[in-house]
């Protein structure tokens, strides 16, 4: 099929370059109707129009990696509108046939590796190919010769679609510069945009598509090249090395057993009831240096500080992480934050992380958040648990007050007190709030002018405080409220006048309150004074249900008196290590070593340098071998 562009016809290049679009969108979703096809089975348990709609939800992911694709054609086109060389359209089109025989592939492939580990092809899908034998060995002759079947099919009717309705040999009678100029000036733009999923704050990501409690069904949306390849990008600089080892595993892994063990496995209880109703509000970027109780400015959070004289306060609480996504995954799973990489963006990885809200027998859970939650791939974390309602941005009213990210805290925690009083008990909720995330644009006249460059975030933090103490006015008039354990605690902190750089332990410190009249009086307006992080949430809850928590080996018991005190955060290319009265922050960055310490003896430094390496390495090894 051939036509002649004139002087007059040169905007039909651009129109081949929408054709080649919208193949790939058409190809992608008849590889998704194969995969949907092959594994009937599961497909026949759901509503027709929940897998209708994945091919609706997919359309973000699959038009990000189509614009992948379009970046080689773009070229070939914008040359020849200034060149004109006829071979540039055999190589448009090869490269195109190879394109489609790659990624046909990529789909046959997962077909067979969903049936046997239900879940999409990934870095470590592909490492397998380093033993054929053992590939061939596992499939069996009835799925080889099946998958070359497809194969040939496939991609032999992406070629066919693409020869008869889409190519196009595009010839240039008269060249046109401010055509070929405008032309390489806008198209870029648009796939860019293209690839990052449009001019939202946050690029596109795999839970930007999840949509259903249906993992299968959100596995099925995900574009599964876009998969593959951000699944390469990831792994590919530590896919099978572990760039932190120190010692022998045997010695690694002794050090980091020790420093978990307990004399005793016992717990002290401190809830006044077997299962309550459980709020878990976690605080956007909340520095301990914003809490008075905490040695914070007096005046920034005066609702806070007025609910843990009558709660549970961790005087001593720290954040292992620096990022919201990773703090989901300590507080949820109790994973460790680890250098360079971030499970969360990592869904093959997920079936090796419990999550203790599920672990709970017969609670209901939920998730609330005023902004997308497809950012680090939060989204996907929480279908992947089955969490029965998630809440997100595109789920409120289009009315509703908003800022650059999502929806203000005011109107999440409207939103929230308006839901409970419908959610079936006993239940889970986690509530993440924003109003106190860059770029700080509360819906409230400034109150502080204090902190230099900090004042933003000061004002925001006291607007979230604010809106913090109005939920818990009205929630105190509700029946569920005093069958409920509220557990206050912060993503992570950040940098502030009084400490400047994230890898400083000062740095770390974060408020942690456990509040309620489901707490036993003894402990109301008290404070836990040992070491505590986000990964101790999930063992010291099960611990409190009477649930058996060792998969949840990261964190601690806070409420097992026998318990060492000492805690590990990791950072960037480093580690932080910290007991009663010693400090030691390591890098490797830069062949920097030890960055910083405070110890009682050189002994002690010896000894905290074996801790944090020995536990980066374990930590990182687990990583790689899930």
């Amino acid at each position: 099929m051939t036509f002649k562009i004139s002087k007059y016809k040169e905007f039909k290049i651009p129109m081949y370059l929408v054709k080649q679009y919208i193949f790939w969108i058409l190809f992608f979703a008849i590889n998704r109707i194969v995969f949907y096809i092959f594994n009937m089975s599961e497909s026949r348990e759901l509503e027709f129009t929940e897998i209708l709609k994945s091919f609706w939800h997919a359309f973000y992911l699959d038009t990000a990696m189509a614009s992948y694709f379009l970046i080689i054609p773009f070229l070939i086109l914008f040359f020849q509108t200034i060149f004109r060389y006829g071979g540039l359209n055999t190589i448009n089109r090869f490269y195109t046939y190879t394109i489609i025989f790659i990624v046909t592939i990529i789909y046959v492939a997962e077909l067979g590796i969903y049936s046997e580990w239900k879940e999409k092809i990934s870095m470590k899908a592909v490492s397998f190919l380093a033993n054929p034998d053992e590939v061939f060995n596992t499939a069996g002759t009835y799925l080889l010769l099946l998958g070359m079947l497809l194969l040939s099919l496939l991609s032999g009717i992406g070629i066919f679609i693409y020869n008869k309705i889409i190519h196009t040999n595009i010839v240039i009678l008269k060249k046109k510069i401010w055509f070929s100029i405008a032309w390489f000036v806008l198209m870029p733009g648009i796939i860019l945009l293209g690839m990052r999923g449009g001019i939202k704050v946050f690029p596109i990501s795999q839970g930007s598509v999840y949509f259903s409690k249906s993992n299968y069904v959100n596995l099925g949306t995900v574009n599964t090249v876009w998969n593959l390849m951000h699944s390469f990008i990831k792994n590919f600089k530590y896919k099978n090395k572990n760039p932190f080892v120190y010692y022998s595993f045997q010695e690694a892994e002794a050090v980091v057993a020790d420093m978990y063990s307990v004399e005793k496995d016992t717990t002290i209880k401190i809830l006044n009831r077997k299962q309550p109703n459980i709020v878990l509000i976690m605080l956007e970027s909340w520095s301990a240096n914003m809490v008075a109780p905490l040695g914070g400015y007096p005046d920034v959070t005066p609702n806070f500080n007025k609910l843990s004289k009558d709660g549970l306060l961790f005087a001593k609480n720290y954040s292992n992480c620096s990022l919201s996504h990773q703090a989901i995954v300590a507080i949820y799973s109790s994973s460790p934050s680890i250098p360079e990489v971030d499970i969360i963006k990592h869904p093959d990885k997920y079936e090796n992380l419990s999550c203790f809200p599920k672990k709970i027998n017969n609670y209901y859970t939920y998730f609330y958040y005023g902004g997308n939650l497809h950012h680090g791939n939060i989204k996907s974390y929480l279908y992947f648990n089955e969490f029965d309602k998630i809440f997100e941005l595109p789920d409120f009213p289009s009315d509703a007050k908003r800022g650059s990210l999502g929806v203000h805290d005011e109107v999440l925690f409207e939103k929230l007190l308006e839901d409970i009083d419908n959610f079936k008990e006993p239940f889970f909720c986690g509530t993440f709030t924003l109003s106190s995330h860059p770029p700080y644009d509360f819906p409230m006249e400034k109150h502080f002018e204090r902190g230099e460059s900090y004042n933003e975030y000061i004002n925001s933090v006291y607007y979230s405080d604010r809106c913090l103490g109005n939920f818990f006015e009205e929630a105190k008039k509700q029946e569920w409220y005093d069958n409920t354990l509220f557990i206050l605690l912060a993503d992570h902190s950040r940098s502030t006048p009084q400490h400047s750089n994230f890898y400083e332990v000062g740095n770390r410190k974060t408020p942690m309150l456990f509040y309620g009249n489901v707490l036993k009086k003894e402990f109301h307006g008290k404070q836990y004074e040992k070491y505590s992080t986000q990964m101790d949430i999930a063992p010291t809850i099960l611990a409190q249900f009477d649930i058996e928590f060792k998969e949840f080996k990261w964190g601690k018991n806070l409420f097992n008196p026998y318990n060492k005190n000492w805690f590990c955060y990791g950072f960037d290319f480093g580690f932080g290590v910290v007991t009663p009265n010693n400090y030691l922050i390591y890098d490797e960055k830069n062949d920097i070593g030890i960055y910083d310490y405070k110890t009682e003896s050189e002994q002690k430094k010896e000894e905290l340098l074996k801790i944090g390496k020995s536990f980066t390495q374990v930590s990182f090894q687990e990583f790689l071998d899930y």
